[in-house]
Parts: C-alpha cells; structure tokens; sequence
C-alpha cells in the first residue's frame, strides 16, 4: 500500500505468485505498465529472494497470519490492517 507524495491517492501494487508480475492502482501504471510503485516492490523483492517482506506487529495471533497466507481476500485485509504503508 502506498501512499502518492504529490497528493494523488493511495495505491495497491499486487505481486503475481507465479509470474511475479507487479501491477499497481495508479494511472501511470494504467498507461505505462510500470510506475514508482511497481519499480520500489521490484527492488525490494529483489533484495529479499523474490520475495516483498512484510513487517507485521508481534500482537497479531500466528493464527491469523497463518490463514492469511492460504486466502488471498484474508492476506489483503491483513495487509491493510496491520502492514505499513510506504510514502513515495
């Protein structure tokens, strides 16, 4: 989750599991394919293996990040809840 710093919104970058592909919310990537977003989640997917690391607080039950992990809809609203959102 990203918040724009020129003002313009929030925005969601979604990673495909299997491609690895980064989508993003924003109009630039709507016209582009790439924007700021996507290129920060791939650097950063880069460094950690192809994987985005997620920092999520110690007061979450391991139960629920374990559900999470085998539900797209429960790993979105987990992210929205507790992930921090980035400002670039």
């Amino acid at each position: 989750m990203f918040i724009s710093d020129q003002g313009a919104g929030v925005f969601e970058v979604e990673i495909d599991t299997e491609t690895k592909d980064t989508r993003c919310t924003c109009p630039v990537w709507g016209k582009r394919g790439s924007c700021k977003h996507t290129q920060y989640v791939n650097v950063k997917s880069k460094i950690n293996n192809g994987r985005y690391a997620i920092s999520i607080p110690k007061g979450v039950s391991e139960e629920a990040v374990a559900d999470a992990i085998e539900d797209p809809v429960k790993f979105r609203e987990l992210v929205l809840k507790y992930s921090t959102i980035e400002v670039i």
